[in-house]
């Protein structure tokens, strides 16, 4: 199984829209089993993938604490909240035969918000050698071991902090993806990414050798991982912009265009400690996501993936040639992402 987190502090450049989308076609188009991990407190992969009324019974049900309704990621980490170091033992997802992405989903829920302290202290006391705290810190590395056998892929959505809960995920998956706008936000966006990661690993390995040195083999496998295996850079994506035409002359694209031009660089300067060996340059820019116009907000009203979309769902006119160019755009970052993860990308 390869872990995938859909990860830049730049908000707002349609990383939740990417992740869910890419999900359901793989698990769709290619037959992998797919498992999607909301660990954003505002839940948007949640509310994209399950209907409002299906949403509402299931919050609902947890408020009565119905133990065959499905977990949301508070669930899994609620044993972390009441004060022990582990996730709960079974995990039951939402299964894709109940949601029309096809996509297995651990949603998430606004009380992850309250877990940051927690998850902080976790981490000081975690680079002090501190068993409890490693393994608090690590829990989403126990989280896809024991998982590893259900799925052949899992994608984690997050929020674009750069705090301990995002720390957390990142420390128990093998890869990430950067959706970004083409903005000057989104190359600060990479620079403190790069800062952040650096700084933490340095930390971790840290934490692991103290660790291992006071704990030996009463260490979990799950709490040793490499630093130089965890969250390596799959690839990132781009947001194509609207130009406009005054006259019949393009206008407003220099600034975007000399951006563009900027983005490679800047992976490569302050990523390339995170990139695998074996994957290239070329190979890390997994596509210019089109611009869907309406579609995102159909896509949404329906709970649907974008290549799913049909006329029962309100599609007309132009936004079936929208949809195609989606369809284009989609399957080869499915091709493009599988490559890097060192999966086979299958016809």
């Amino acid at each position: 199984m390869k872990s995938v987190c859909f990860f830049n502090n730049k908000g707002g450049v349609g990383k939740t829209t990417l992740a869910c989308n890419i999900a359901s076609y793989i698990a769709t188009k290619l037959s992998y089993r797919v498992l999607v991990v909301d660990a954003d407190p505002q839940c948007n992969s949640t509310q994209l993938i399950i209907d409002p009324d299906d949403l509402d019974k299931m919050y609902q049900v947890k408020k009565i604490k119905n133990p065959s309704s499905p977990q949301t990621l508070f669930d899994v980490l609620q044993p972390i909240a009441q004060g022990d170091s582990s996730i709960a033992e079974d995990i039951h997802p939402l299964l894709g035969s109940r949601n029309r992405f096809k996509v297995d989903l651990i949603p998430g829920h606004p009380r992850l918000a309250t877990l940051e302290d927690l998850l902080s202290q976790a981490w000081v006391n975690f680079g002090g050698g501190d068993l409890g705290g490693a393994r608090k810190t690590n829990w989403n590395s126990e989280l896809t071991t024991s998982i590893s056998e259900r799925y052949d892929l899992v994608f984690f959505d997050v929020g674009p902090s750069l705090g301990a809960l995002n720390r957390s995920v990142l420390v128990g998956v093998d890869y990430f993806v950067t959706p970004m706008g083409c903005d000057i936000f989104s190359l600060a966006g990479i620079e403190n990414i790069s800062l952040w990661f650096r700084e933490w690993l340095k930390s971790y390995e840290r934490g692991v050798r103290l660790c291992e040195e006071r704990w030996g083999d009463q260490i979990p496998e799950h709490v040793k991982r490499d630093a130089d295996t965890i969250a390596r850079l799959a690839g990132y994506t781009v947001q194509q912009y609207i130009t406009k035409t005054i006259r019949g002359e393009r206008r407003a694209t220099k600034a975007y265009e000399t951006i563009l031009e900027k983005i490679p660089n800047s992976i490569q300067k302050e990523l390339r400690r995170f990139i695998k060996e074996d994957v290239a340059e070329a190979d890390l820019r997994l596509g210019d996501v089109p611009n869907m116009f309406s579609l995102v907000p159909l896509a949404q009203n329906a709970n649907a993936p974008i290549h799913d979309l049909e006329s029962g769902d309100g599609l007309v006119g132009t936004q079936y040639t929208q949809k195609t160019a989606y369809m284009t755009f989609i399957r080869q970052l499915a091709h493009n992402l599988l490559c890097n993860v060192g999966l086979e990308a299958r016809a």
